[in-house]
């Protein structure tokens, strides 16, 4: 692959006096139209060690407004990040609307330099290439413009510059793995090639740039995150000149339609039976606590359904030092400034611990579809997007379940009632409410849909019976028990396994 790049070329220092100044302005009107337009850009600089890219980071820095450019180094990982997903360190530090975020070495950077120098498989390297690949294709449609840039040398160039930093380790930054991959310039090169071939999509090019000479290193990075800027303007342009055709349905059906909403709990043993579930929630927690086994509960349903209620009860069975509810309403300015998943990212447990959403990021697939607030092709997009998102979250055998609340629209409409004639929940009644209710028949179709593309083996639905509110919240602790005994049991025969294999 890089055989066509290392040409050995060069620009003079006198062109570069000339042509810098005026790359220099176009890349600067590049970021002034980011921020009209409200674009974020990311901006990945990778490549071989002693290719200069620090020197390429801070050019950035000064060739553009810095207030609105951050730059990120993924050097090493905190125990903070080791205790989530792995995305989660990335998708925390994604560029606003807006605003630049230079991402040094990115997600790339990390994965190709642990598997040239073999601690990472082929197919572990294969299947993250093709995470990440899915990954900017989502960023780039939701509107974010992405330069990657790759910088590369020769192995001669590269050897002679490692011999230099080798000389000079005190001021220069060496991490374990630089020292490693250094040493395997083949394989690193390989690896590159690898990540670059499997990665490189038209809504996300590679820009791979001869770096063996400064001055056309970086009249070459500026001219590729112009490029890129240059495409987000045209894709945002393109849609707003497009048409979109209203899809009108019939109503059809549901899965909902099938819930058999009799189911009722018994009122003399309720009390005793919520009691022993969260006894023994409160022991299963624990252990899995000690584990590092985090837990994430999404809640949704329609309104009025027990949400509230059953989240209470749940919680009251888990040690609050280890959990928290996270009521997910209307996005800030700051959360609409970036893709839609990153407000739930932020919240991601850590190891152990338990976080559970009441509403979640199925709202771009309910009443955001709904109510029009997504276009048609964003909210379709979502579906791939969230099933990638919850194969995160459920790795190294943590636990992801999701909750639907279903009742009729008859005992909606009585429980609103109850809630304008009773002080204390007059509150939970909104006009909002009775909009939604309005729409029913469209949330169903919305749903149904929902539960068709996003109902996963390793992440389904549980539609919970709410009609009567003790036994959904019995159903509900019940669910998350066995779950946790699932998941503990997992763990407990993985450790064996080992044990065994020693």
């Amino acid at each position: 692959m890089f055989e066509n790049v290392v040409l050995g070329r060069r620009c003079s220092d006198k062109d570069y006096k000339e042509q810098a100044p005026l790359l220099r302005m176009k890349l600067f009107e590049a970021q002034r139209q980011c921020i009209e337009r409200r674009i974020p850009l990311l901006v990945t600089i990778a490549g071989i060690d002693g290719s200069g890219r620090g020197a390429v980071v801070n050019l950035l820095s000064e060739w553009m407004d810095n207030k609105y450019v951050h730059n990120h180094v993924f050097w090493m990982e905190t125990d903070e990040e080791r205790e989530r997903p792995l995305d989660w360190r990335y998708w925390r530090r994604l560029p606003a609307a807006g605003t630049v975020g230079v991402f040094f070495g990115g997600w790339y950077g990390p994965a190709i330099r642990r598997f040239c120098t073999g601690d990472m498989s082929e197919l572990e390297f294969n299947a993250r290439m093709h995470h990440y690949r899915g990954l900017e294709e989502s960023l780039a449609a939701s509107g974010m413009a992405m330069a990657k840039i790759w910088l590369h040398l020769d192995g001669k160039e590269h050897a002679r510059r490692l011999k230099k930093r080798l000389e000079h380790k005190e001021d220069r930054h060496f991490t374990p793995y630089d020292k490693k991959s250094s040493e395997q310039y083949g394989a690193l090169a390989d690896a590159a090639a690898s990540a670059i071939t499997m990665t490189d999509r038209a809504c996300a090019p590679w820009t791979v740039v001869d770096a063996a000479d400064a001055n056309y290193r970086n009249l070459s990075v500026a001219r590729a995150v112009i490029a890129a800027v240059d495409r987000a303007v045209a894709e945002q342009e393109a849609k707003k000149a497009g048409t979109k055709e209203k899809i009108t349905q019939e109503y059809v059906v549901s899965t909902l339609d099938a819930i058999d909403l009799s189911a009722k709990a018994d009122g003399d043993t309720y009390a005793k039976e919520l009691e022993e579930l969260q006894t023994e929630l409160r022991e299963l927690s624990y252990r899995a606590y000690r584990k590092d086994i985090s837990s994430t509960l999404v809640f949704e349903g329609w309104d009025a359904a027990g949400k509230g209620g059953c989240i209470r009860r749940l919680m009251a069975g888990i040690d609050a030092r280890i959990s928290r509810a996270i009521p997910i309403g209307s996005p800030s300015d700051e959360e609409l400034a970036h893709h839609y998943l990153w407000r739930f990212w932020r919240h991601i447990p850590r190891a152990g611990f338990v976080t559970v959403y009441d509403r979640s990021w199925y709202g771009r697939v309910l009443v955001e579809r709904v109510e029009g607030l997504t276009a048609q092709e964003d909210w379709s997009r979502a579906y791939s997007e969230i099933n990638l998102f919850e194969e995160q979250l459920i790795g190294q055998g943590n636990i992801l379940m999701k909750f639907w609340l279903h009742l009729s629209p008859e005992e909606q409409l009585r429980r609103f009632h109850e809630r304008e004639q009773t002080p204390w929940k007059r509150h939970k009644l909104t006009p909002e409410d009775w909009r939604n209710r309005e729409r029913w028949p469209d949330y169903v179709r919305a749903a149904d849909e929902m539960f068709l593309r996003t109902s996963t083996s390793y992440a389904p639905w549980h539609i919970i019976p709410s009609e009567d509110k003790k036994y959904a919240r019995l159903s509900v602790l019940r669910a998350y028990r066995d779950q946790l005994k699932r998941a503990l049991k997992h763990a407990e025969d993985k450790k064996k396994q080992g044990r065994d294999k020693k």
